[in-house]
């Protein structure tokens, strides 16, 4: 069974057989084929069945499944008592039947011993993708199921499983322009504060291959303004529903800071800068509107004025933050 064992090690099971598994299709290390989101997508692979010939497996039924799940679930204290708030979905349940006896009757078993079944179940198109923030989870789990003869001698029960996680990543296309700004030039309010401003980006999702660029320009209305700090950030938020009840989150993904003796006024009193915030898959959670778990994200823009930076000027604007994917490349 050595083979056996090399090949388990790359899954990762949440019910394992030691007489069963799956592999990958040739030339591939996920189940998941093609861009979803973009184009079609499948589960692709194989199923492994390893049985003595002189103990077969007598089966009647052999299926592959693909399932998602949508789970959200935290504790918190209510009074003297600690309550805990859960919601679980199953939004996915597809089935393949790979085999089947011909025998007519419920009774009619075949022996299986050594043989591989090659599967391949297509994914819709709006899925979610894979996503865990402790609170909240969306996760896939590829299965096999086959419809056995019961032994109640050895405690074998009419159905032997394995399960194993599927990683579910989906994809966006290049988005179109699509220019969010805030200027205040020449603006009562930002002559109080002395000095007035025209700050844009050129889209409104962002994402791998698509960065945050935030254009300021600022002009200087006062001599010897004090500019302490000008402020750029991606932030994001969360939002769980479970039980009738709300648990919400944020943090900031990444951050830029401009201190007052980096702004190198120019002429008319004026300072130019573009800010660029690179967005990698590995520490952003993808813009995401369901009903148990919300994802979604801000650009936030700050001008901090004052030794104590007790008048600030802020501004922020919703964004999409998607897994975006360019097909040039």
């Amino acid at each position: 069974m050595t083979s056996l064992q090399s090949s388990m090690s790359t899954y990762t099971y949440t019910k394992a057989s030691q007489k069963m598994w799956f592999t990958y299709s040739s030339g591939s290390n996920e189940f998941q084929r093609g861009l979803l989101g973009l184009a079609d997508s499948h589960i692709v692979g194989n199923l492994c069945l390893q049985f003595p010939e002189s103990k077969p497996l007598k089966a009647k039924r052999i299926e592959v499944l693909i399932t998602g799940t949508e789970r959200v679930s935290w504790s918190q204290n209510s009074g003297n008592k600690r309550r805990r708030y859960r919601h679980t979905e199953k939004f996915l349940n597809q089935s393949l039947l790979l085999w089947e006896s011909k025998g007519l009757k419920e009774e009619i078993y075949e022996d299986i011993t050594n043989i591989n079944y090659p599967f391949q179940l297509s994914l819709p198109n709006d899925l979610p993708p894979s996503m865990d923030l402790g609170v909240g989870r969306i996760y896939y789990i590829v299965k096999a199921r086959i419809t056995r003869k019961p032994n109640l001698l050895k405690f074998q029960s009419s159905q032997k499983k394995i399960k194993c996680k599927c990683l579910i990543t989906r994809y966006s296309p290049m988005p179109r322009p699509e220019t969010i700004r805030w200027i205040e030039w020449d603006n009562p309010e930002a002559l109080k504060c002395g000095l007035s401003y025209d700050i844009s980006m050129d889209y409104n999702t962002f994402g791998p291959n698509n960065p945050i660029i935030v254009k300021l320009i600022v002009k200087f209305l006062k001599p010897n303004l004090n500019v302490k700090e000008i402020f750029i950030g991606l932030k994001e938020y969360h939002k769980f529903r479970a039980s009738g009840h709300t648990k919400k989150s944020k943090r900031y993904i990444q951050q830029r800071k401009i201190f007052g003796d980096q702004l190198q006024v120019m002429l008319n009193n004026v300072w130019s800068y573009n800010c660029r915030i690179d967005i990698s898959d590995n520490e952003v959670n993808w813009t995401t509107v369901r009903h148990n778990i919300n994802v979604h994200h801000k650009v936030k823009v700050k001008i901090r004025i004052g030794t104590f930076g007790l008048k600030n000027i802020n501004l922020e604007s919703n964004v999409n933050i998607m897994n975006i994917l360019r097909i040039d490349q």
